[in-house]
């Protein structure tokens, strides 16, 4: 049976103290309040699953974020599905860019894999996950735009205790994404 994998994207409804926070690290410590506007942080997950068409595997991770709280407390969060094949970047706003931060080790991964075969979801045989930080900018990126990509690397990786904040370059890989579905690694 063929794999399929459906892309799920999970934010708080309420606020989230950890992004605004960080927020105004980035725009005060860091100062960068010029150039960025605001900051929002979202769980992207990417759930391998095996069905016959697409439609099934986003139908069958639907039932799972419908059914369980493993991914989604109704009462706090919204969520999205990603359409299949849609570039990282298809949801983004014209004057946003994401940090999509994922941890090196997949441990989480195989445990979630567990959890979900426990809660009958016999059809998913991979999970992974990654923090999504959508960045709004002061002015809208562009391709080929001149600091554009040191701008974001200075958001979101941590070199030291005033510049960078998102990721962890020793534990974590960090990839900016662009709107036009631009991705470029920022650690690997």
């Amino acid at each position: 049976m063929p794999v399929h994998t459906v892309v799920l994207t999970v934010g708080l409804k309420i606020t989230d103290n950890e992004a605004r926070s960080a927020l105004e690290a980035i725009q005060v410590k860091m100062g960068l309040g010029e150039q960025v506007r605001a900051l929002a942080r979202e769980d992207r997950w990417e759930l391998d699953v095996e069905t016959e068409t697409a439609a099934e595997a986003e139908a069958a991770v639907a039932r799972l974020v419908q059914t369980t709280n493993v991914f989604a407390n109704p009462n706090k969060h919204r969520y999205a599905f990603a359409p299949a094949g849609a570039s990282h970047g298809a949801d983004l706003a014209p004057d946003e860019v994401a940090v999509l931060v994922t941890d090196r080790e997949g441990a989480q991964g195989e445990s979630m894999v567990v959890a979900l075969r426990r809660a009958g979801a016999a059809s998913v045989v991979a999970v992974r996950r990654s923090a999504r930080w959508r960045v709004r900018l002061a002015t809208p990126p562009a391709p080929g735009q001149p600091g554009l990509l040191e701008l974001v690397r200075r958001i979101g990786v941590a070199e030291s205790r005033s510049e960078g904040l998102l990721a962890n370059p020793h534990s974590q890989t960090v990839r900016a994404v662009f709107p036009w579905g631009e991705q470029k690694p920022l650690v690997d």
